[in-house]
């Protein structure tokens, strides 16, 4: 268990998880002034606190189409630039501000415009480090799968969304495999007709690439590649990938695998 404290994975241990799942129940409670040090956004389930990583399940159903469909929770919203995140190292795994040095993060690329995208994660997911990626030829990040949403309303830090996936880029960050799922909101009508990534416009995606191709060279890094010629999968590539990071979680947490 790379880099979990018993705050996390281990706490997850001593729990059962939450059976016939309502996301109408989930809400969220903040702690602290935005942006700090102490800024917190935690998870509650039908009033009692939960870990959003572990509890919220990766299976959101199927649409009326039969698609299935995934939680995904919102830790930055589209043109901001605190760099939030489901921290992995505290109880419950609430959302906080990462820091550097011990100084808050910021996104420094193209500050005026800030995420170009609602970004995020995809619950109990494991990007295991152990694992070598035959797409990237790296192990994983030892994170959640993280989450392009592609609609235009910011989403609230901290919600909670039924999303269809649509695609991924396999991004390679510092020598690691870090997925980048693109997605879309099943309940906003913008997007309710978009099933794969080539309903997404070629012009969307390339800017999806290049901003996370770059944004850390603004922190005087080098740039992030991508593998697979750089290209973004269909969704029946990325449910695999998905399939394939839940079974590395059920480990994880001490599960037996089984599919989705």
């Amino acid at each position: 268990m790379v880099g979990m404290t018993e705050g996390s994975a281990d706490f997850y241990k001593t729990h059962s998880p939450i059976q016939n799942f309502d996301i109408s129940k989930v809400t969220t409670e903040t702690v602290g002034e935005h942006p700090s040090l102490d800024f917190r956004v935690f998870y509650n389930y039908d009033g009692k606190r939960i870990s959003p990583w572990h509890d919220i399940p990766m299976d959101a159903g199927k649409d009326e189409d039969g698609n299935q469909l995934y939680h995904f929770v919102c830790e930055i919203p589209l043109g901001t630039t605190a760099k939030m995140e489901v921290n992995k190292e505290l109880e419950f795994n609430p959302i906080s501000q990462d820091t550097k040095k011990g100084k808050l993060r910021f996104y420094k690329y193209n500050p005026e415009v800030g995420s170009v995208c609602n970004y995020g994660a995809i619950m109990q997911t494991w990007e295991d480090p152990n694992h070598i990626d035959e797409s990237t030829n790296a192990g994983g990040d030892n994170d959640p799968v993280d989450v392009l949403q592609i609609n235009k309303r910011p989403c609230e830090m901290g919600e909670v969304y039924k999303v269809k996936v649509l695609g991924t880029l396999a991004m390679v960050d510092d020598g690691e495999t870090d997925w980048k799922m693109i997605v879309a909101d099943v309940n906003d009508p913008a997007t309710k007709d978009l099933k794969d990534i080539g309903d997404v416009s070629v012009d969307h995606v390339s800017e999806l690439r290049e901003w996370f191709r770059l944004y850390k060279t603004a922190e005087g890094k080098g740039e992030n590649q991508f593998g697979l010629d750089e290209k973004a999968m269909d969704s029946a590539f990325s449910q695999k990938v998905l399939t394939g990071t839940y079974g590395d979680w059920q480990v994880l947490v001490g599960q037996d695998k089984e599919e989705l």
